[in-house]
């Protein structure tokens, strides 16, 4: 019987480094609701046999059965029936992604590797989780090089299907080396940052960290950590090679450690898709800028601080003045080291005189050091979301100036939140609430009530926040 094979331009899955085979096992006894047949000019079209079942996508390649036409009006010799699926995640299919299938024999088969990457495609994640589509199925009468399309589809589902990644992506990651003294029970502060999307779809991490000279160093995942005593030590990511000074390289479990030569701050980035590590040396560059002034007694090492996060020489943080206070901004916690003031036009100078704030509040200060700019904005903040019941009028907070904290205790709803200045969106934060970022994810609020929140800034190295049910 000859096949008709059609194919359409899916976004194959990236990143597969050990395997790019993927295949389906039926998981019983988990099935699909029972599919009636579906009868259309004189064709009954059913469910394929292999889709009557929840399917578990796996590592191993296989060809399924997604429709079949088990009765047909007459044919003309050598005619023969043709499919094309669509796959969707509502029964409206209102989003479709084309399935690359092929017909034979009055039906239509999907290799699980396409299927995998439909899905992914369709739900627009990576993530192995289970989810809910339907199909689509046009099917045509072909006769020689000529195909007559059937005016009417035949839809099914709900169908169950679980994607599939070779690759392990853990929620945490942890350095480890000279830096912290090769202790285990010790790893919170050397805790990878990543973004607020799930690991699969963003499997970036980094960190930025002081290394000391000719620094070994290893790199700790969260199943690690979570271990007790010395079963820690199993299952830590290295190299193949020990001691390998490289910038860049892949990571295996249980390698050897990596090394870095020269003392300095450095930022690493895991990309853990394709278990590899890249580094940048950074050397001696800025973590922190003291603010010191009349607010605080002219004292750089008992100053707030703006931080650079990133060691890029731009920072940011924030400080509560009164009109006319006058301030510096220190490289170092007294004057030995450069300071920058006023050079006019919103503009830093190391030699400049003092810089000053014109009316009283709690100042947002953003510094680029690349340029010598700074900002100073005046800011009052608020709840917003779902939960708080508006997406458009934030909920007003109380401003503790002498710790640079803001609470409120309001009744939310089932629902999310984030935190933004001045009743609107050009400063608003969001995601972990232990390391909130601007323009973060919401933050969920799993159940009604009444809450105590306190969104704290005066720590500019983390900004965080707790949300406590009273």
């Amino acid at each position: 019987m000859k096949k008709i094979y059609f194919f359409l331009a899916i976004l194959l899955v990236a990143g597969f480094s050990a395997c790019d085979e993927i295949g389906l096992d039926v998981a019983p006894p988990q099935s699909n609701p029972q599919e009636d047949p579906q009868v259309i000019d004189g064709f009954t079209i059913v469910v394929g046999d292999d889709f009557k079942a929840a399917l578990v996508l796996t590592g191993e390649e296989q060809e399924f059965q997604v429709v079949k036409a088990t009765a047909t009006p007459p044919l003309a010799e050598g005619a023969t029936i043709v499919f094309r699926t669509e796959i969707s995640d509502t029964k409206d299919f209102v989003n479709v992604v084309e399935l690359i299938t092929t017909s034979a024999d009055n039906a239509s088969t999907v290799l699980s590797s396409d299927l995998n990457a439909a899905v992914q495609k369709l739900f627009n994640t990576k993530a192995p989780v289970t989810h809910t589509i339907y199909t689509r199925n046009y099917f045509s009468i072909l006769e020689g090089t000529s195909a007559s399309q059937m005016p009417k589809p035949a839809d099914f589902g709900p169908f169950s299907v679980t994607a599939f990644s070779n690759v392990k992506i853990e929620p945490a990651y942890y350095l480890i080396g000279n830096q912290n003294g090769w202790n285990i029970n010790d790893l919170d502060a050397y805790k990878f940052s990543r973004s607020d999307l799930d690991v699969y779809d963003d499997p970036i991490f980094t960190i930025t960290v002081l290394m000391p000279e000719n620094c070994y160093f290893k790199i700790v995942p969260q199943s690690s950590k979570d271990k007790e005593g010395d079963a820690r030590w199993g299952g830590l990511l290295g190299n193949p090679v020990d001691g390998n000074t490289d910038l860049e390289g892949i990571l295996i479990v249980d390698g050897d450690a990596m090394r870095i030569v020269e003392e300095g701050w450095v930022k690493i980035t895991l990309n853990m898709m394709e278990s590899t590590y890249t580094i940048e040396l950074l050397g001696n560059a800025l973590q922190q800028l003291y603010v010191a002034g009349n607010h605080q007694g002219w004292n750089p090492a008992t100053a707030p601080i703006v931080f650079s996060p990133n060691l890029d020489w731009k920072f940011d943080g924030y400080v509560y003045m009164t009109a006319g206070n006058t301030f510096k901004l220190t490289a170092q916690p007294n004057w030995d080291g450069p300071n920058y003031g006023d050079g006019g036009e919103g503009k830093l100078s190391d030699s400049g005189g003092d810089l000053s704030v014109p009316e009283t509040g709690f100042y947002r200060f953003t510094v680029d050091l690349n340029n010598y700019t700074y900002t100073a904005t005046t800011t009052e903040w608020g709840l917003i979301g779902s939960a708080t019941g508006s997406w458009d009028v934030s909920t007003p907070m109380e401003l503790n100036s002498a710790t640079g904290e803001w609470t409120v205790t309001t009744t939310l709803t089932e629902g999310a939140l984030k935190f933004r200045a001045n009743n609107a969106w050009d400063i608003n934060i969001g995601g972990d609430m232990n390391n909130l970022t601007y323009n973060g994810a919401d933050i969920p609020i799993a159940s009604a009530g009444t809450y105590l929140i306190t969104l704290k800034l005066g720590d500019a190295s983390a900004y965080t926040c707790t949300v406590v049910k009273q």
